[in-house]
């Protein structure tokens, strides 16, 4: 997560995914607090649209690009959105949502709170070809040249994604690919007939890698985390390397409770936190939050997990799914969000490190219906007071989600913002003046 600096006299917000609607929301921070708009979405600026217009059987249609990820640049100009199947024809992603060529778009963040970026693709300076399939995690590698991008898949199947392209921001491509390690070293890998869906035993060959972060500590340049939802770890990975095309830029890996999706990096570099959803080999989902050392992790990976803390439950044996773990801007805290169990916890980093119950607070989270609100992606403003919660159930239909803010200073839902695309996913804050 990259924090930026709030410019002066400037106005608080936030850039949500919408994901089956092909848009990301701008959310005015301000009025979402406001009382009088809980639970509507006059808090909405703009819906920009991300994917591009495409010509199927001689029709004009808006692609299905599954936008999923949100990264903002630290300066806060320019947004980077991941979108899961690129620019495919909606009946394609409607038949098996997985294993489209995907592709980035790139916002300009000023002209995203225009009047006309409302439904157009006003604000959209232009498309990256992901050059792989079922895009996922984006992270601004440090020094703000280059990027990160992985891809959970293969061309047809969930299963299968094993590169994490690094993309020249400057050019606007790709310009190398880390290949990463097989997952089971010494197994039939891969295996001769892979399964299209998990779970499935034959998963976990693969990385399958989703969220992605970084950090500037480590090597030569920094460090590369993924989160393998395929493989149930961490790779570690050269940023020099990387950026350079050298081979072996992987170092080693991780293990975890299980395949992550959502992954973070401290402010100050030298922790990285990890969500463990699922094993996709059986379906089992987990409950737990990794804390990797990053100097460790870039001499004895194996031995990096410093601390594993459980989420959005008191029950070892209940699953409550984790997605993200956010750091706040101090460092002192990670947000965690729980799609199963409802709620999010506020875990306090230092008794996370020295082995202490280190849940602060566990807060139910409510779409005011008698609809589950699964809850999964998180953004905190920079002053560490206000944190906006992404979710609502999947594939629920249009404009169909919803973001809570939450006041991490009272441990209070402030407001809830609503219609926000369907199945939205991550989220990121910017200001603006």
């Amino acid at each position: 997560m990259l924090i930026g600096t709030t410019p002066a006299m400037s106005k608080d917000y936030f850039l949500a995914s919408g994901r089956w609607d092909n848009i990301v929301l701008v959310i005015d921070l301000e009025k979402a607090i406001d009382p009088a708009n809980d639970g509507t979405s006059k808090a909405v600026v703009n819906r920009l649209r991300v994917t591009p217009d495409i010509v199927v059987n001689g029709e004009k249609q808006i692609a299905s690009g599954q936008p999923i990820i949100v990264t903002i640049a630290p300066d806060y100009r320019t947004a980077y959105i991941s979108n899961h199947s690129g620019a495919t024809a909606a009946a394609d992603t409607a038949k098996f949502q997985h294993g489209h060529r995907g592709s980035v778009t790139v916002v300009d963040l000023t002209k995203a709170l225009d009047e006309e970026a409302d439904e157009t693709l006003h604000a959209v300076k232009g498309w990256i070809d992901s050059e792989g399939y079922g895009a996922t995690g984006f992270t601004i590698l440090p020094g703000g040249t280059h990027a990160a991008l992985a891809h959970a898949e293969a061309q047809g199947l969930e299963d299968g994604g094993r590169h994490i392209n690094i993309i020249d921001l400057a050019k606007g491509k790709v310009v190398h690919k880390v290949e990463q390690a097989y997952g089971k070293p010494g197994h039939d890998c891969p295996p001769a007939d892979m399964a299209k869906s998990a779970p499935d035993a034959r998963f976990g060959c693969f990385p399958d890698t989703n969220g992605v972060t970084a950090s500037p500590l480590g090597g030569k340049s920094g460090l590369i985390f993924t989160a393998n939802g395929g493989s149930n770890d961490v790779s570690v990975i050269d940023v020099a390397k990387a950026i350079a095309g050298e081979p072996n830029a992987e170092i080693g890996r991780i293990p975890v409770q299980a395949g992550g999706f959502g992954i973070s990096t401290s402010p100050d570099g030298k922790l990285v936190a990890q969500a463990s959803r699922e094993n996709p080999q059986d379906g089992k989902e987990a409950n737990t939050i990794s804390i990797i050392d990053v100097l460790k992790a870039g001499t004895d990976p194996a031995s990096a997990e410093v601390a594993r803390v459980r989420v959005g439950t008191d029950d070892e044996n209940e699953s409550s799914r984790p997605f993200v773990g956010a750091f706040t801007p101090d460092g002192t805290k990670i947000v965690s969000t729980n799609f199963r169990t409802n709620n999010i916890d506020i875990i306090d980093v230092a008794k996370a490190l020295a082995g202490e119950k280190a849940t602060l607070a566990r807060i139910p989270l409510s779409t005011g219906s008698d609809k589950p609100s699964r809850p999964r992606g998180v953004a905190i403003t920079p002053d560490g007071q206000y944190a906006a919660i992404t979710g609502a159930p999947p594939k629920d239909g249009h404009n169909s989600s919803m973001v809570w803010i939450v006041d991490l200073t009272t441990n209070e839902v402030k407001g809830r913002v609503t219609e926000i695309g369907s199945e939205s996913y991550m989220i990121g804050y910017f200001a603006a003046e």
